[in-house]
């Protein structure tokens, strides 16, 4: 349980065209906004379409700190010992920033060999790109090797570990969490409202019609997020999520961010941070503050653990491993 404030850094999956905030004038006060809250980074990819461009296009390089990643196993065969130090600067570039905070790995490529990968980043960082070394979407395992051949080496270290974790999504707690906690790696959560499936309910996912989101047909997303979480013990578990908020006295979503900012394993002593997105202004201020409002009470703790037993064999770890 979090016992001091978790740090909290925005998404910017949807910065761009063709995005939630497709120009100029609507990224200029999502900047207002997340300033406001008191948000001072932003989490980008270049997987992530426009978004590194815009946010440099914008001047958001020069008003937040900047974290991106080269593709990994997203884009196979891409990131290797001589491509990774070329995306750093690229993604340096893109952003207007003088150094990326943390430049991430997005998910392991078993089509290059590891130590490939690490010599690029290695470079990468020499070359000034960026300051801490983060890995996303690695299984524990390949964690550990990841952090033996960088010491063995003399390669920066693996300091930040990007993850999937929702009250929905817990199966990183069994090995990969200790295995961050360990090796000193800070442990900075993804999907803390599973892709927004705790805000949607149980007819929704099933139905995947207009509100479903990312669920929805023909939606961009909807061939990960369905294979992820559209699975029938999750038809039940949004039932008793929608009753546990009601017991606690809040929205679904308020109760999916707290749980995770307060009850969960992540813990601002070790670092870790919470990343969300929004796809309306609203949604800036309204989940800082939801991030700020405390424990989600006993009972429905209680509840939500129950919740977990039903979906746990169903779940997915991460985004990659599905």
């Amino acid at each position: 349980m979090a016992t001091s404030p978790i740090k909290v850094v925005f998404g910017g999956a949807g910065i761009g065209p063709s995005r939630y905030f497709p120009d100029e004038e609507s990224i200029e006060k999502l900047y207002k906004l997340l300033e406001e809250s008191g948000i001072d980074t932003i989490d980008t990819a270049r997987l992530y379409g426009p978004s590194e461009e815009w946010i440099g296009k914008t001047g958001g390089g020069k008003r937040f700190t900047i974290d991106s990643k080269t593709g990994g196993g997203f884009a196979p065969g891409s990131s290797t010992g001589e491509t990774i130090p070329q995306h750093a600067q690229e993604s340096v570039q893109l952003t207007g920033v003088d150094q990326l905070d943390i430049f991430y790995i997005h998910a392991p490529d078993a089509s290059v060999p590891l130590e490939d990968q690490l010599q690029g980043i290695n470079t990468a960082y020499k070359a000034g790109h960026f300051k801490r070394f983060g890995l996303s979407n690695f299984t524990a395992a390949d964690v550990q090797r990841v952090y033996d051949i960088c010491k063995e080496k003399g390669y920066p270290l693996p300091t930040v570990y990007q993850a999937n974790y929702s009250a929905v999504a817990r199966k990183n707690e069994e090995v990969l969490i200790p295995t961050l906690r360990k090796l000193g790696i800070a442990f900075y959560v993804y999907s803390p409202i599973a892709g927004g499936l705790l805000t949607k309910t149980a007819a929704q996912l099933r139905e995947r019609g207009e509100g479903a989101g990312r669920f929805a047909k023909g939606h961009r997303m909807e061939g990960l997020y369905g294979g992820l979480y559209n699975k029938p013990s999750y038809y039940k578990a949004l039932d008793l999520w929608e009753e546990a908020a009601n017991e606690a006295g809040c929205s679904k979503a308020e109760l999916a961010y707290r749980w995770v900012a307060f009850d969960s394993a992540v813990d601002a002593n070790y670092g870790d941070a919470i990343i969300f997105g929004a796809s309306k202004y609203s949604q800036v201020p309204e989940t800082v503050a939801w991030l700020r409002h405390g424990p989600v009470g006993e009972k429905a703790k209680a509840k939500i653990d129950g919740i977990w037993k039903i979906v746990e064999h169903e779940a997915p770890v991460d985004n990659f491993h599905m």
